[in-house]
């Protein structure tokens, strides 16, 4: 690779940002629809939800939530954030191995998390629902800030708003920069395919819908652990960043 060709994920971590995707959509239903309306990764929706929530006005309940989710979230980043750190000797062309032992460490987190729900047949009463909320949110906190610390071969980990802004940019850009950018598309659908299938399992089989997002996540680590480095000889799309 030369010095000035751009670092972009190779076809391993793409697969891994892909199935990331997924797991962010699948905890992110299984948090709204079971865990008091709230999202796991997307703290902008919990803001606007603390929000409404202060007023008095909505009916999704009182502040408890959305803050125990943003605690959750918080901690996760502050847990991961000063210890990812990419190494002198480690390229630019594949994720720090920090980055790495950090999504393993999300995995047993998502795996603890679906024991303690299928033991509860799904329904966990308090006070594990609020540790079942506390510990998702810190698992996608840790997931986003180990994919940001992943650099430019990385991406965003669980909001996907400037995602989708850039691929309706590129596709509807002036004639000359206008590009097809299937890596961001197929983020989005890996997040949609994420949410159905998780609220899918949960409507079938409650003790068991925890598993789903345990199952997206180990793939993508799977991915990165298996075959870390990039493939070279393959074009990619850059990675685009998020604006929440």
């Amino acid at each position: 690779m030369s010095t000035t060709e751009p670092v972009r994920p190779g076809r391993a971590q793409w697969g891994a940002l892909i199935l990331f995707a997924g797991a962010s959509g699948a905890v992110d239903v299984l948090a709204f629809i079971a865990l008091g309306r709230v999202f796991a990764g997307v703290m902008t929706g919990n803001l606007v939800l603390l929000g409404l929530s202060l007023t008095g006005t909505g009916d999704e309940g009182g502040p408890a939530a959305p803050l125990l989710a943003l605690a959750g979230y918080v901690a996760g980043v502050a847990a991961v954030a000063p210890f990812s750190r990419r190494r002198p000797e480690e390229p630019e062309t594949r994720w720090p191995r920090a980055v790495v032992r950090w999504l393993a460490a999300e995995v047993v987190l998502l795996a603890a998390v679906a024991v303690v729900w299928g033991a509860a047949g799904g329904a966990p009463s308090r006070p594990w629902l609020d540790v079942v909320l506390v510990a998702v949110a810190a698992a996608m906190g840790a997931q986003s800030a180990a994919l940001a610390r992943a650099g430019a071969a990385g991406g965003p980990g669980t909001y996907f708003t400037g995602t989708l802004t850039q691929l309706v940019v590129r596709a509807v850009g002036p004639t000359g920069e206008r590009r097809a950018d299937p890596g961001s598309l197929a983020r989005l659908l890996a997040l949609t395919a994420g949410a159905a299938v998780a609220a899918l399992v949960y409507a079938a089989s409650a003790p068991w819908a925890m598993a789903v997002p345990l199952l997206w996540a180990s793939a993508a680590l799977a991915c990165v652990a298996v075959s870390p480095r990039p493939d070279r000889s393959t074009p990619t799309t850059p990675m685009g960043g998020d604006a929440p």
